[in-house]
């Protein structure tokens, strides 16, 4: 059943396969114990962390979880994405039924469940533990899960299912060198503080989707966290970008991403700032869905990246951009005008304040106009 199992999911685009036992994983519990302040938004919210380190939280009569590895490092990324969009969400591992990552969730789905068993993945289950155990990975200081010769640069898929299947069961380990530092001394904001430990709530990543957007999370960026976050509008590459054990990938000949090559234009946050509803529905949800529900996530983080170009090009478009409907929208890009400080900045912000209702929007237009 296992080289079944390996053979289909192989054939259909994944490109590695593992097995583990439906036991709990108790590092993860003690983990989310230990740093709960962190990770109180997801563990009790969205995802239910605190209860998914034990598979038979998602599938009652789980006996073995199939862990499925896609490398989605296969084609060049535009430059124009590169330091702006992670190239995890570039890649469009979405579940989605019109999404071809997706439909091959669908296909390994309907063929576990074709051999009998009972097939479980929601809320979530935790896919990293999984796949070390699986030992179809091992973990590096940044936290992920690097495949044997991909790198960092996979997704990651674990199944609780009601079959029977032989697991490969293997230790929690690493072959980061124990004096290496790159990953930690990449992250701008301090989100990697030592090796295998992150503060989401730093992570910028996080923090292009998580504040306002999650249950139990911040309901802001935190100002110190906007500058870091650079020309970052979905995602962040850096900690994996800067490894040893990625450079290789990082070096590779591969040829252009065609869709992607065509979609960078689109994705300009000078583009992205003042979109409309219908584009941001028909070009931009089905492309980078991910975590963002709302048009406005996607329009504060272009404010947040414009802000931090310093490009006065940018000034008329967030000009525009204070008088959105979205007090997020304009809260942001009242920042950003602020961040860049150029004379059409302090002059639009002023007359924005003359309009503003919003308190929130008018607190940060005040401390915008601080910086002229």
């Amino acid at each position: 059943m296992e080289r079944k199992i390996k053979e289909y999911a192989l054939d259909i685009g994944f490109d590695d396969v593992g097995f583990t036992t439906a036991d709990p994983f108790p590092q993860l519990t003690q983990a989310l114990e230990q740093r709960k302040n962190g990770y109180s938004w997801v563990s009790e919210g969205l995802l239910q962390l605190a209860h998914i380190a034990d598979p038979r939280f998602v599938l009652p009569s789980a006996k073995s979880v199939v862990v499925l590895i896609y490398d989605y490092f296969k084609q060049a990324y535009p430059p124009e994405l590169i330091n702006s969009i992670g190239k995890a969400y570039q890649s469009r591992l979405y579940p989605g039924k019109k999404r071809l990552f997706g439909s091959r969730l669908r296909l390994i789905k309907e063929y576990l469940q074709e051999q009998g068993m009972e097939v479980g993945v929601r809320p979530a289950m935790p896919e990293r533990q999984a796949a070390i155990r699986a030992g179809v990975g091992t973990f590096g200081c940044n936290t992920f899960v690097y495949s044997p010769g991909r790198g960092s640069y996979v997704g990651i898929v674990a199944l609780a299912v009601s079959g029977e299947l032989e697991p490969q069961m293997q230790q929690a380990s690493s072959k980061c060198p124990d004096d290496c530092r790159r990953c930690i001394e990449a992250c701008p904001t301090g989100a990697l503080y030592e090796p295998f430990k992150m503060d989401p709530l730093r992570c910028i990543a996080f923090n292009t989707y998580g504040p306002g957007n999650f249950p139990g999370a911040p309901d802001d960026i935190p100002r110190d966290i906007r500058e870091k976050m650079g020309s970052w509008i979905y995602g962040c590459d850096l900690c994996q970008d800067a490894c040893p054990r990625n450079q290789k990938r990082l070096q590779q000949k591969l040829v252009p991403d065609a869709f992607l090559k065509e979609m960078a234009p689109k994705l300009a946050p000078t583009v992205l700032l003042n979109m409309d509803d219908r584009y941001y529905h028909e070009t931009i949800q089905p492309v980078l869905y991910g975590y963002m529900w709302e048009k406005k996530f996607m329009q504060r983080n272009a404010a947040i990246a414009l802000g931090n170009s310093g490009d006065e090009t940018a000034v008329p478009l967030l000009g525009e951009a204070i008088e959105d409907p979205q007090e997020m929208v304009r809260a942001y890009s009242a920042w950003a005008l602020g961040r860049i400080g150029r004379a059409g900045s302090k002059k639009i912000l002023e007359s924005a304040l003359s309009r503003e209702v919003s308190g929130r929007v008018e607190e940060e237009i005040v401390l915008a106009l601080d910086n002229f």
